[in-house]
């Protein structure tokens, strides 16, 4: 018979070292961060807080979005009443007494140049004042009569 011996060694228990007192702070330091930061985290005044400033972030970027679109697709609008725009067209040229039948922003230049070769120069944001003996074409912002039709009626 063969015995089968086992060998069992002792262990011999490791000896920790010694922690310097640097490492002990550090360690407790580390520990009491760790448990300080989650408490914060954790709660409630840290959370309402959060919840509140992102909620701030989102509706301000809304409201500036609401902001810019509205500022950008209004920008090259002037607003002008008919009264000033008569006026100021009848510096530049004899306009027939009364009320014009139209006086009409231009939206859509290529149509109109289609239409008619009197709107040849028009661009948009140009006026059209129609009277039954007089059309004139007014750009309001460089303050110029673009084009200028007299009519027998």
């Amino acid at each position: 018979m063969k015995s089968s011996a086992r060998t069992i060694q002792k262990r011999t228990p490791v000896k920790r070292g010694t922690r310097s007192a640097i490492s002990k702070i550090a360690k407790k330091t580390k520990t009491y961060g760790k448990r300080t930061l989650r408490d914060i985290l954790l709660s409630k005044t840290f959370n309402s807080g959060f919840k509140a400033l992102v909620g701030i972030m989102i509706v301000g970027s809304a409201l500036y979005g609401a902001y810019a679109f509205i500022g950008t697709s209004i920008a090259g609008d002037v607003v002008v009443s008919q009264s000033e725009i008569l006026s100021r067209v009848g510096k530049h040229t004899q306009l027939p007494a009364g009320e014009p039948d139209a006086v009409v922003r231009v939206q859509d230049p290529d149509t109109l140049k289609k239409q008619n070769s009197l709107f040849e120069n028009v661009k948009e944001g140009d006026y059209i004042i129609m009277y039954s003996s007089l059309a004139v074409v007014y750009d309001l912002r460089n303050d110029t009569i673009v084009a200028l039709k007299r009519t027998d009626r």
